[in-house]
């Protein structure tokens, strides 16, 4: 026996699936926030800027496909929707031109994507230039330690920090990053990409703020219950607030300027 659902009862699922709808809008739009602290599109660097770039850049072309397929997905299901149940629609065998035009148009949006997404592989992925300031960075359950190479302290170590990394604004930083005990992940999304932090291991990257502020980051990888808390912050200032932090901190250049170590794992910055 056959169940006919009464004008109440479809009233009732219009109302439920239009709330449905109305909150999985509500979860879409929370995620379109550009106030938060680790916002990647919201760049504040050189790096950052540039990763952004190449997103906008293949992802206009893949909305414009998405609109196009979902359009005709549309125009398919009202035009030759069945509306007779002994009418057959009329039976076709496929385009040429518009099964050629579908394969060729992709490989032509490929194509151009290829050369800015190839030169950014390359610049994001070199190694710090030989000017750069030098910051050996280590990850900890659960914490992150910074060293300058060229800052030494009053006792004259490597000048260092916890949880806090303070950069001059301007100035490209070579980050030598490896981890005292498991496998951690260093992000700061609006500086830069996320790179490994393995034991053992040393993986190289740069960054450059454009502008003073503190920058929000964190580690991107689970590594243990402690997880949730390991963040950090990137300071950036004007080169006069970073002289005046370090001889606040007790520390002095050791000479050079910043030379980066060479890594003994591959270059990073992904």
């Amino acid at each position: 026996m056959k169940r006919f659902l009464g004008p109440r009862s479809i009233r009732a699922h219009h109302v439920v699936t239009a709330l449905v709808l109305l909150g999985l809008l509500a979860l879409l739009l929370t995620g379109c926030a550009t106030n938060t602290s680790q916002n990647t599109f919201d760049a504040r660097g050189e790096v950052a800027k540039e990763q952004r770039d190449l997103f906008y850049m293949a992802m206009w072309p893949a909305i414009v496909v998405m609109v196009f397929v979902l359009a005709g997905l549309v125009v398919t299901l009202l035009r030759f929707r069945r509306r007779s149940p002994d009418e057959l629609p009329k039976q076709v065998h496929g385009n040429n031109r518009l099964e050629i035009a579908w394969t060729i148009a992709p490989v032509i949006i490929l194509m151009i994507l290829a050369v800015p997404t190839v030169s950014a592989i390359f610049d994001l992925g070199r190694k710090p230039r030989s000017d750069a300031l030098a910051v050996h960075v280590t990850g900890i359950q659960w914490a992150w330690q910074f060293e300058y190479s060229d800052i030494t302290d009053s006792g004259g170590q490597p000048l260092s920090s916890l949880g806090d990394l303070h950069i001059p604004v301007g100035r490209e930083i070579g980050l030598t990053i490896t981890s005292k005990d498991v496998n951690h992940s260093f992000w700061v999304p609006k500086l830069a990409g996320k790179l490994d932090a393995i034991p053992g291991n040393t993986n190289v990257m740069w960054l450059k703020a454009d502008e003073p502020g503190s920058f929000s980051g964190q580690c991107a990888e689970f590594c243990g219950l402690g997880h949730a808390g390991m963040k950090l912050t990137v300071i950036a200032q004007s080169q006069e607030d970073f002289d005046a932090w370090i001889k606040e901190k007790g520390g002095s250049p050791s000479g050079g300027q910043g030379a980066s170590p060479t890594p003994t794992g591959g270059p990073g910055g992904r």
